[in-house]
């Protein structure tokens, strides 16, 4: 029992966002295939479901106090998971920062994509035939294929395009301008899925918005006139690259809900008509010229397996931490790593992006934009759980 929910987590350390990218705000609550199906919309609607999700919920909290069969203690073990994912995913940056930035000559965004994306997918698969529910996935697919071959190119160059966006912009601006998605899908959600949102999840938008306002006033104030051009690039990118992250959310929220698939196999498919994809353009773009960079150049090889083996267990932590204690206490610990991402920039590389008085506001902004925003989360968590109590009691009578 215990070897197979560690095979079905390998499996589904990425589901919700096919690649990983930005773990904390892409990974699903995935504490059983019922609850997944409750937060996504997908799977059937059979009377029994709010049964089964009790029962799996019980025995998640049976098994809550112990970690790789060592007894922690329920508390001891969400310690473990936090500072665990904190670790992963900070290491994950730096090593990112590291190879932008400080390996000279660097210009293989694509090559970096096609790596990350190799771990995701060698791990997703690995680990969903371990759990015996590959050929399960591939012979009952429930979307259409176009959707997640639309899906996969959508995701490959938001990838791609958010990497080469850190040729233009500071680590920590970029961080911010990344952590804007919430904007974008707010937005996409609004007009395409007709979503709606509490006062505080707008004011949460707000708040990210001035925040990377005072970041780019910053990045001004820091560089020369002659580098405006770079700037206004980096920023194009990157809302570009937000703009299309934005919509593959919705596509994979779309496929689940509207076509019943399940997060993994959106995840698989993704993942692997994804790489296919990024591995083709990144010959092309890249070329035998990336290999040689690799190879040759001091620590490189060592930076880009960093970035991306840590990249995909920070993901499977955070899966695991979410499946644990939920997805209100693992959103907390993910918008602490976010904040400390930014100061870790700004204390280890502060070359390209001296202190100042714009960048001490809109990392103050940013704090105040991620914490309104997991108030959001607090709330529509409140809201959830009075719509379960309600449709209990309905259903009891």
């Amino acid at each position: 029992r215990g070897s197979a929910a560690v095979a079905r987590g390998v499996a589904m350390a990425d589901a919700k966002s096919p690649r990983g990218e930005d773990v904390a705000e892409n990974t699903p609550l995935l504490r059983a295939p019922d609850a997944a199906a409750a937060e996504t919309g997908a799977g059937d609607a059979s009377t029994d479901a709010p049964s089964r999700r009790r029962d799996a919920v019980k025995n998640l909290h049976l098994d809550g106090d112990s970690l790789c069969g060592v007894r922690l203690g329920f508390d001891g073990v969400f310690a473990t998971l936090s500072v665990t994912f904190i670790a992963c995913v900070s290491v994950s940056c730096v090593a990112e920062e590291a190879m932008y930035k400080h390996l000279p000559g660097f210009d293989y965004f694509w090559t970096v994509a096609f790596a990350e994306l190799l771990v995701f997918t060698i791990a997703s698969f690995a680990g969903a035939g371990c759990a015996g529910t590959l050929r399960d996935v591939v012979r009952n697919r429930r979307a259409p294929l176009r959707l997640y071959v639309a899906q996969a190119i959508v995701m490959a160059v938001y990838a791609a395009i958010a990497k080469i966006a850190y040729k233009y912009l500071n680590y920590a601006t970029g961080t911010v301008l990344r952590s804007t998605k919430l904007v974008f899908v707010m937005a996409i959600s609004v007009v395409w899925l007709r979503r709606s949102y509490a006062p505080v999840e707008y004011a949460a938008a707000m708040a990210m918005i001035v925040a990377v306002a005072c970041f780019g006033l910053g990045e001004e104030s820091s560089h020369s006139a002659g580098d405006d051009e770079n700037h206004a690039m980096g920023y194009a990118l990157s809302l570009a690259g937000l703009a299309l992250a934005a919509l593959q959310t919705n596509m994979a929220e779309h496929a689940m809900r509207d076509h019943g698939a399940s997060t993994l196999e959106n995840m698989l498919y993704v993942n692997g008509i994804g790489l296919v994809f990024v591995a083709i353009v990144a010959a092309y773009v890249d070329g035998a010229e990336a290999v040689t960079f690799m190879r040759t150049t001091p620590h490189a090889m060592e930076l880009l397996a960093a970035r991306s083996i840590t990249f995909y267990f920070g993901a499977l932590t955070f899966t695991e931490l979410t499946r644990h204690s939920g997805a209100t206490p693992a959103t907390t610990v993910a918008t602490a790593r976010k904040g400390l991402t930014v100061l870790f920039s700004f204390a280890l590389f502060p070359g390209d992006k001296p202190m100042s008085a714009w960048f001490a506001v809109g990392v103050a902004a940013f704090f105040v934009a991620i914490g309104l925003e997991l108030k959001g989360r607090l709330v529509r968590a409140e809201s959830r759980k009075r719509e379960a109590a309600e449709a209990g009691s309905e259903g009891s009578q």
